[in-house]
C-alpha cells in the first residue's frame, strides 16, 4: 500500500503519537517541524533520510508499513492522550506548581 499525503496528513496525530515509539531519534523538534510543513509526508520522510540514513524509498517504505500497521491496530485512547505534545504541556504544570511551592512556603 502507497500512502499518500492526504492519508498521512488524515492520520497525523495518530502518526506522532506513535512516532517516538517507531524511532526513538526523532525529538519533538522535529515533529513539530513536521507539524508546520506544507507536505507532512514530504518532511517526515526527509527526517528518517537523515535520522537513519534511509533512501529515499527505504524512507516510504517505513512509512507505508508502520501506517498500514496503524490502520489495523490504531492506538488506544490513552496513548492518543499520552502523545509527547499533550505530555509537555502537563510536565510545564507540574514544574510551574512546584516553584509555586518552593518560593512561597
Amino acid at each position: 500500500m502507497h500512502v499518500n499525503k492526504d492519508v498521512f496528513e488524515n492520520k497525523w496525530e495518530q502518526i506522532r503519537a506513535q512516532s517516538n515509539v517507531w524511532w526513538s531519534l526523532f525529538s519533538e523538534d522535529d515533529l513539530n517541524k513536521v507539524e508546520k510543513a506544507t507536505i507532512k509526508r514530504d518532511k517526515y520522510a526527509m527526517l528518517l533520510r537523515v535520522k537513519y540514513g534511509y533512501t529515499h524509498e527505504r524512507a516510504g517504505e517505513e512509512i507505508n508499513n508502520h501506517i498500514t500497521d496503524l490502520e489495523a491496530n490504531p492506538p488506544s485512547a490513552e496513548i492518543m492522550r499520552g502523545s509527547p505534545d499533550r505530555q509537555a504541556s502537563s510536565k510545564v504544570s507540574k514544574v510551574g506548581k512546584n516553584r509555586m511551592k518552593r518560593f512561597n512556603p
